[in-house]
C-alpha cells in the first residue's frame, strides 16, 4: 500500500485523525474555495527512481490516460456512481475524490464497426459520420458519472470530526481508505506501463476540411 492506510477503526479518535489529517486539493479552482480528499500523483512523489523516473516522465508526454484509468470506473462502480476521483492542479497532479452523479449523455445509437455514438436514431440505411458503416440503436440509455464541484468535509478540523458519530466516521474512513486504494492502483498501473511499454514517434496524418473551387 502506497497512499491506503490503516486504520483502527474501533477507536473514534483514530477515525478523525485520519480524516483530519488526510492530503486535500481543491475540488476545481483555487479560488472557488472548495477542496477535498486527495493524493499527489506527480511522478516525483510516487517513489520511482532512476531510470524508470526518467521513462516516467517520457510516458507523461504520450497518451497515457485511457491504460491507467480502469481503477477509477471500478471505484465509481463500488459506490453506485455517487463518488468518482479527477485529476486536479498543474498537469494533473493530483487525484481528487468527488462527489458524483449518473446521467444519460442523450446517444440513441452506435457504430457496428468503430462505436462511435450518435445523438440521433439509427434508421434503415444510417451509416456512421466516421467510417461509414451501419449504425444500430442502443438497447438501452447509456449511464455515465459526472463530478460535482462541491467540496467534501472542507475545512474540517479533528474537532469537528470528533463531534461527528461513530458510525459516521467509520463510514466516511471507508469512502476515503476505499479512493487511497483506487489511487494505488492507478499508480500500480502507471508503474506496470514504465516496465511493460515503450515510448515511440510516429506520424499521423490528421484529416483537415478545407474549401475548393469546384465547376458547376
Amino acid at each position: 500500500m502506497f497512499f491506503e492506510k490503516r486504520i483502527d477503526t474501533r477507536s473514534k479518535d483514530a477515525l478523525a485523525d485520519f480524516l483530519a489529517s488526510h492530503n486535500r486539493y481543491n475540488t476545481m479552482n483555487s479560488w472557488n474555495g472548495n477542496s477535498s480528499y486527495a493524493n499527489c500523483v506527480k511522478v516525483n512523489r510516487l517513489g520511482i527512481n532512476g531510470t524508470s523516473l526518467e521513462k516516467a516522465f517520457e510516458i507523461l508526454a504520450s497518451d497515457y490516460w485511457d491504460e491507467i484509468r480502469f481503477p477509477i470506473r471500478e471505484f465509481e462502480k463500488s459506490w453506485y456512481g455517487g463518488y468518482t476521483i479527477g485529476s486536479n492542479g498543474r498537469s494533473g497532479g493530483y487525484l481528487v475524490l468527488y462527489e458524483a452523479e449518473v446521467y444519460s449523455p442523450g446517444h440513441r445509437s452506435t457504430c457496428t464497426r468503430c462505436g462511435q455514438l450518435n445523438f440521433q436514431q439509427a434508421v434503415e440505411g444510417s451509416v456512421c459520420g466516421v467510417c461509414r458503416a451501419p449504425r444500430v440503436n442502443l438497447k438501452s440509455p447509456l449511464k455515465w458519472v459526472r463530478a460535482k464541484s462541491s467540496s467534501i468535509d472542507h475545512r474540517m478540523s479533528k474537532e469537528d470530526y470528533l463531534d461527528m458519530s461513530h458510525a459516521w466516521l467509520k463510514d466516511r474512513a471507508e469512502l476515503v481508505r476505499s479512493f487511497d486504494a483506487a489511487c494505488d492502483q492507478v499508480r500500480n498501473a502507471f508503474i506496470e506501463l514504465i516496465n511493460d511499454f515503450m515510448v515511440v514517434e510516429e506520424t499521423v496524418m490528421v484529416p483537415q476540411k478545407v474549401k475548393r473551387l469546384e465547376r458547376i
